[in-house]
């Protein structure tokens, strides 16, 4: 294999590891934040993709627009579910968020399949023809933007939870409710903000992903699995480790459908996993507070 086939083919698998990291930021905070796994995180970029693409396409608004009334989309959604269902859920009662927000997750699969169809169509592009030269070759320019994006995010929300008072807020409700709501920090509220929040970043996910395949009701699934297994190979209570793994899985799968075909890349994501969960010092996986929301 050449030098530039190999830059193109790690290159791309960073662009799909910065979609599983971007998609993960999400479900890091909203589980370092309420203890809760929030099932419907993709669905919920999908809601913003899909109904952005059908104001676009299907009534002509402009594809701006469209957008934005999509983002807006997910973050009433996230919100909604965090402050509607998981918030009522008693903190006796461990697992219901699962079954809840599994719930929510075939809502709005339903909902999508019946408003717009099954067939996948096509999104808006984002620089997707565009030649990059590096290293004697070229790249892809969705791929250069996507892992800038998703690089420029992650130090973003790493900068907001180690050096602002929102940051010690949220590490303050994350580590101790209790003592977070006595000094007049409303926790329910912050909760519900940081799941508006992730329903932004899942957003902005589902539309990159959009861009770069089509938008139908499932399309967000395999990239939601991806950025689970990341977060649990690298704890759901860190922070840059998880993220970091989502970008190895990424660049991991690349190499395996370059070596084996497409068929091959599911398996060994899973063979990865077992045996990364089965070897690896206890350290590297269990889950500490190194920096929690």
């Amino acid at each position: 294999m050449s030098v530039s086939g190999a830059v193109q083919v790690t290159v791309g698998g960073l662009a799909t590891g910065a979609i599983y990291a971007l998609l993960l930021i999400g479900v890091l905070l909203v589980y370092q934040v309420s203890k809760k796994l929030n099932f419907a995180h993709g669905q919920t970029g999908m809601a913003a993709a899909f109904s952005s693409w059908y104001l676009f396409s299907n009534l002509g608004v402009p594809s701006w627009l469209a957008v934005l009334v999509g983002v807006v989309l997910a973050v009433v959604i996230a919100g909604l579910t965090d402050y509607l269902v998981v918030r009522r859920i008693s903190e006796d009662r461990p697992g219901y968020d699962l079954v809840v927000t599994l719930g929510v997750l075939l809502i709005l699969t339903a909902a999508a399949e019946l408003l717009f169809g099954t067939d996948a169509h096509s999104y808006l592009g984002f620089f997707n023809t565009a030649r990059i030269p590096i290293m004697g070759t070229f790249v892809n320019g969705n791929d250069l933007l996507v892992i800038g994006f998703g690089l420029a995010v992650s130090i973003v929300i790493a900068l907001v939870i180690g050096r602002t008072g929102l940051g010690v807020s949220l590490r303050a409700s994350a580590e101790n409710p209790v003592v977070a709501q006595s000094v007049g920090i409303n926790v329910f509220a912050l909760r519900t903000s940081v799941w508006a929040f992730s329903g932004l970043v899942a957003a902005g996910a589902a539309i990159i992903i959009a861009s770069r395949l089509s938008v139908d009701a499932y399309y967000m699934t395999p990239f939601l699995i991806g950025a689970f297994i990341a977060g649990m190979l690298g704890g759901l209570d860190r922070f840059w480790p998880p993220l970091l793994a989502a970008v190895v899985l990424g660049v991991f799968q690349a190499w395996v459908i370059y070596a084996f075909g497409p068929e091959a890349a599911t398996p060994a994501v899973f063979v990865l996993t077992i045996a990364v969960l089965a070897l690896a010092p206890k350290r590297f996986v269990q889950e500490d507070y190194e920096a929690r929301a």
